[in-house]
């Protein structure tokens, strides 16, 4: 028999974790979503996006897939080259695929600032101290780049299946499986660039690539065929 004031055996003692455990309460599925979403935002930053030179790498991989850059230089560019002689009239490839390309952009661009309203989700909280973003473009789900880079995907697949002499004669010859698996690849790495910099979220990115493959790519398909943009035969040249 114990006596008064002894000391209760070991597995008598309260267990101080199990109580805050029971305590605590339970996390609903959107925080636990979030907490991930934190953890390895914060992990693949500071891994990859704080030092000067691979931060430089990953700001060219993410400009290469910047839409308003595309449509601000892009066709200025073209135009000032036609007038100064430099470029002729485009071959039918050309036209149909640069035509195919800037109505994925404008689907993209218009549709993507729709959902960032919509979700209104802030960017990492590492990246306040980037002020480059305005308005709608504030906002980080989804991601404006990988929707954008991975309708493009869509796009080099369908004319893979469809209009493979687009690609081929375009890319001066080039087999259309090299070029979407060459697109695969730069998508994951302006995915990962989007990350490493801080400025989105992993499942804005996720999210960001399912809709502009499954979503915004045949959305753009509707209107492409709608204006007969891709002739359905190869020239005979």
């Amino acid at each position: 028999m114990s006596s008064y004031g002894s000391i209760p055996p070991e597995d008598a003692k309260p267990n101080l974790e199990q109580q805050q455990q029971q305590q605590a309460p339970a996390m609903s599925l959107a925080d636990r979503l979030y907490a991930y979403d934190l953890t390895w935002s914060t992990k693949l930053y500071q891994r990859f996006g704080r030092d000067p030179t691979p931060r430089l790498c990953w700001e060219i991989f993410s400009h290469s897939g910047d839409g308003f850059l595309w449509l601000l230089t892009i066709p200025p560019l073209m135009g000032l080259l036609w007038m100064a002689g430099l470029i002729g009239p485009f071959e039918p490839a050309t036209k149909m695929l640069l035509s195919a390309l800037f109505t994925c952009m404008i689907v993209d661009i218009i549709a993507i600032m729709l959902l960032k309203l919509v979700f209104h989700r802030q960017r990492p909280p590492f990246h306040t101290a980037d002020m480059r973003f305005v308005g709608p473009d504030q906002h980080s789900f989804p991601s404006g780049h990988s929707t954008r880079v991975w309708c493009m995907v869509a796009m080099a697949v369908y004319l893979a299946e469809t209009h493979p002499w687009i690609l081929k004669e375009f890319f001066y010859g080039m087999e259309p499986a090299v070029l979407v698996a060459l697109s695969v690849v730069w998508a994951m790495v302006i995915n990962f660039s989007r990350v490493a910099l801080g400025r989105h979220y992993p499942s804005d990115v996720l999210a960001g690539s399912l809709i502009g493959f499954f979503v915004f790519w045949p959305i753009s398909l509707v209107f492409i065929n709608h204006y007969s943009m891709l002739d359905t035969r190869p020239p005979p040249y």
